[in-house]
């Protein structure tokens, strides 16, 4: 198989024989090239600039394609399971900190209302904490 070179231009790649196009797409795609330019000319210049896309991002594209709405509510979901209501109290360099979870899956420290408990931590202790859950 002689060796392609890859086009510079989306013009030129339109300007290319289709078996040049077709060669080109099977080097990206296992499926047949049927005119798919857009498509190939986002693989030359991802291999151009050796952009990958890593396996654990294309696992999600691929799970969330039919319901990109679904892949939003699962990214803010909140995974301590903590009961709204539920005062957390600690003391951290003898100050006593209180936090409360808020129904719609927020905690509320200090009149702030944060999305994670780590925010809570990272402004109490100006460093960031990763949160162990007992169920890890």
């Amino acid at each position: 198989m002689a060796k392609i070179e890859l086009p510079t231009t989306l013009d030129a790649l339109r300007a290319m024989p289709f078996a040049d196009r077709a060669t080109l797409w099977a080097k990206y795609s296992p499926h047949p090239f049927k005119r798919q330019m857009r498509a190939l000319w986002y693989y030359i210049q991802c291999d151009r600039f050796k952009l990958r896309i890593e396996p654990k991002f294309l696992t999600k594209i691929k799970k969330y394609k039919d319901n990109p709405t679904e892949c939003v509510t699962h990214a803010y979901n909140n995974r301590y399971y903590i009961r709204p209501g539920t005062v957390i109290t600690r003391t951290f360099r003898g100050i006593e900190h209180c936090v409360t979870a808020n129904d719609n899956g927020t905690f509320c420290y200090n009149g702030g209302t944060y999305r994670t408990l780590s925010g809570i931590a990272k402004e109490i202790s100006g460093i960031k904490f990763r949160v162990q859950s007992s169920l890890d």
